[in-house]
């Protein structure tokens, strides 16, 4: 009686065995030769100095708060507000049309991008 449950459990491992041994018997397919890569394209020039936005900083009197603004070709790019308490923040014209983003989420709130970490 104990000897049906190795005897099972051997023809169950060489039943499951027998399609693994006859898969690998065939001969091996000829893989086509492997095509070379394209050239990569040349990377377009780097944007010169000439390019760099121009920063104007001012006070505003009332407040106190710095305002850099970053210009680039005489289009408005980046505002960043450094308040004289709390963190700095900037406001970003992401579609390039030279207006800073304002959205109309809740009344006239523009979107503001917070700093969260920063590398010297």
């Amino acid at each position: 009686m104990r000897s049906t449950p190795r005897v099972l459990s051997v023809l169950l491992i060489a039943a499951l065995s027998a399609p693994l041994a006859w898969a690998q018997t065939g001969t091996p397919a000829e893989t086509p030769p492997a095509e070379e890569a394209p050239i990569p394209p040349k990377l377009p020039n780097l944007p010169s100095e000439d390019s760099a936005p121009t920063v104007n900083i001012r006070r505003d009197e009332k407040t106190g708060d710095v305002i850099e603004e970053y210009r680039t070709n005489g289009r408005l790019q980046m505002v960043k507000v450094t308040p004289q308490r709390g963190k700095p923040y900037q406001i970003i014209d992401t579609n390039g049309d030279g207006k800073l983003d304002s959205h109309d989420y809740e009344g006239n709130v523009r979107p503001v991008y917070w700093t969260l970490f920063e590398w010297n």
